[in-house]
């Protein structure tokens, strides 16, 4: 069968080609290959870490529709911001699905393993660590951020502002009892790009591009 001339010239329309744009970016960026790197993440060994991304990768939580309700997007708001409801509803989902692939009981080391594994699973990339003090308790606790870039398109695949604001920053947060070094998976929040401001992944970046996250 050919091609209708009536869609061949409206898809190379500068309308057309704008629309097609953001759609082809977010159909290829489900190609990474997520197992190229060899994490073991304390008592996680490799292999034991490579059975976990399978796992995880084989779930229903990959981004767009699963996370979103936005074709054009990333919001149930229009063309403005996610609400607050829609943003928690998220971080909710995300948090479940790392305690879910953890299982229940799961060792600090595993639900970091999980989480790891969820983000990749994604296509999020692991940028940033950082430990911040806890100024609504007393100077024994602090919180640990894993910070993951995920380019924004992954959340609507014909999302043209996208193209302008690229990534939504995904921070899974591990509280930390300074006295026993004891650490607990507290939440998932997920900051979309916007017009308040477009996170730098390069100026974000305080670990090698391809490192597996690890309590310091």
């Amino acid at each position: 069968m050919g091609t209708n001339p009536k869609i061949a010239i409206g898809l190379l329309s500068p309308v057309g080609l704008l629309f097609a744009l953001p759609i082809m970016l977010w159909a290829f960026s489900f190609t990474e290959l997520l197992g190229q790197e060899k994490c073991r993440i304390g008592s996680i060994s490799a292999v034991e870490y490579e059975r976990v991304l399978v796992r995880a990768g084989a779930q229903r939580w990959t981004v767009w529709p699963g996370l979103s309700n936005g074709a054009f997007w990333p919001s149930d708001n229009g063309f403005r911001g996610p609400t607050a409801s829609f943003n928690s509803n998220i971080n909710d989902q995300l948090l479940s699905h790392v305690r879910e692939l953890a299982g229940p009981a799961a060792s600090i080391d595993r639900q970091l393993a999980s989480s790891h594994a969820v983000m990749r699973s994604m296509g999020a990339e692991y940028v940033q660590n950082q430990e911040v003090p806890d100024a609504r308790r007393d100077r024994g606790a602090s919180s640990v951020h894993f910070t993951y870039y995920l380019p924004q398109v992954r959340f609507a695949p014909a999302c043209v502002l996208c193209l302008i604001w690229s990534y939504t920053t995904i921070d899974v947060i591990f509280s930390r009892d300074l006295a026993a070094d004891r650490y607990e998976l507290q939440e998932v929040n997920t900051l979309f790009a916007g017009l308040k401001g477009s996170p730098d992944k390069n100026r974000a970046r305080n670990v090698p591009w391809g490192s597996c996250p690890e309590f310091r």
